[in-house]
């Protein structure tokens, strides 16, 4: 068999059909491979009548450009989380598969923010409305066990086996969902907004997630907690762990923070308690004990101090989420945070959402929409202010560094 190849000679490298005759001996097989940027390039220099020689249409460019904006935010996604851990946007999302391999890591240490006596607490729900999956994990136990099993026997005897062994969920004994701290937004505020080695406050520290994390990082961590049980668990945890630097919980009441902390700090951080919404202890000067009004008193004034603490050119970050009354109607939390802030001298400067998990949810929000047209909520308030002046922020701060937890 002999292949007769024909050379042509008429065509010039400069001549557009000859570029157009190149691109559609290129596509002859479904193999081929193109630089999709080179290509777009190419097929733009054409005149439309040249596009189809070359066998791409008008719907055929408009797809492949399609593929070419994709790739490209693809890229540029990819690159803002090998900067900054995860792309630095107003949208935090924790679903996201890079946060919770992040999230991983950092429970693979070790960290047990739910230990403290956080299990005694005053939270409504039962684990059938807050545990997701709970009736298919009781019906797998049913048939291991070769009987039918109340609520109480299957959650004494058997839930425990089904729940996540390296996770951040943890519940009350009567069933409600505990607020854990997501360690990895622990990371972000202290590498993004604290500078290299820096004091952090936290006047309401509660868990041991956020001096764990600031003192793995090199970090120096001061939180106040009301609870001694707390303040015992979580240096004790602390303890057992190996980390850059020693974080300190000391015991007392915010109310008081200035005369309990000495000193100033680079970075004030924390996740207040959300009024009543969870009520941690019954000590009538713990803030989740008080009616909303008194709460705010105290909340301001724990804030004003705190702000007080914080070194000129800082900021501060706190994580919060708006809660409703007793007619269900919002209290406008965050509204009232911002302003606090913002009276003591520190500044709206950022203010991101925080997408959190579903969980239990879908269980719970066809009741809730149903009968009150209430959303289900899946976000959190990331507020950051500034206290001094923001054209600081590049000197004071430099680059922002990122690394891998071991």
């Amino acid at each position: 068999t002999e292949l007769v190849v024909v050379k042509r000679t008429d065509l010039k490298t400069d001549y557009d059909k000859r570029k157009a005759l190149a691109i559609a001996d290129n596509r002859s097989t479904d193999l081929s491979e193109f630089d999709t940027a080179a290509l777009d390039k190419m097929l733009t220099e054409l005149e439309p009548d040249l596009q189809l020689i070359a066998g791409f249409s008008e719907i055929d460019i408009e797809e492949l450009r399609g593929q070419l904006k994709t790739i490209s935010e693809q890229e540029a996604r990819a690159s803002l989380t090998e900067r900054f851990i995860v792309p630095p946007f107003s949208v935090l999302d924790t679903r996201q598969g890079y946060w919770q391999e992040r999230k991983q890591s950092w429970l693979g240490l070790g960290i047990k923010s739910e230990l403290g006596g956080r299990d005694k607490m005053k939270t409504t729900g039962s684990f059938s409305g807050t545990v997701p999956h709970y009736y298919d994990y009781k019906h797998q136990a049913e048939q291991k066990s070769g009987k039918k099993l109340s609520n109480a026997e299957f959650e004494k005897k058997y839930l425990g086996d089904y729940l996540p062994k390296n996770s951040n969920i943890a519940t009350t004994e009567t069933g409600g969902i505990l607020s854990i701290f997501d360690p990895v937004l622990c990371e972000l505020a202290y590498r993004w907004f604290c500078p290299d080695k820096g004091q952090v406050l936290d006047p309401f520290a509660g868990g041991s997630v956020r001096g764990i994390v600031a003192a793995y990082l090199g970090y120096g961590y001061t939180g106040v907690e009301l609870r001694a049980e707390q303040v015992q668990a979580n240096t004790l945890q602390a303890g057992g762990m190996s980390l850059a630097c020693k974080p300190k919980w000391i015991t007392g009441d915010s109310c008081n923070i200035s005369k309990l902390v000495k000193g100033e700090f680079d970075f004030v951080f924390s996740c207040p308690p959300y009024a009543d919404l969870e009520v941690y202890s019954d000590d009538p000067k713990d803030l989740s004990n008080m009616d909303y009004e008194k709460f705010k008193d105290a909340y301001r004034s724990i804030i004003s101090q705190s702000v007080q603490k914080l070194k000129g050119n800082r900021f501060a970050c706190f994580v919060v989420g708006d809660i409703r009354d007793k007619q269900g109607l919002y209290r406008n939390f965050v509204s009232d945070t911002i302003a606090a802030f913002q009276e003591a001298g520190a500044m709206l400067y950022n203010e991101a959402i925080l997408v959190t998990s579903i969980g239990s949810l879908p269980i719970r929000v066809s009741k809730q929409f149903q009968s009150g047209r209430k959303l289900g909520k899946t976000h959190q308030n990331v507020l950051v202010f500034y206290k001094g002046d923001p054209k600081t922020i590049k000197q004071e701060f430099g680059e922002v560094e990122t690394g891998d937890i071991i």
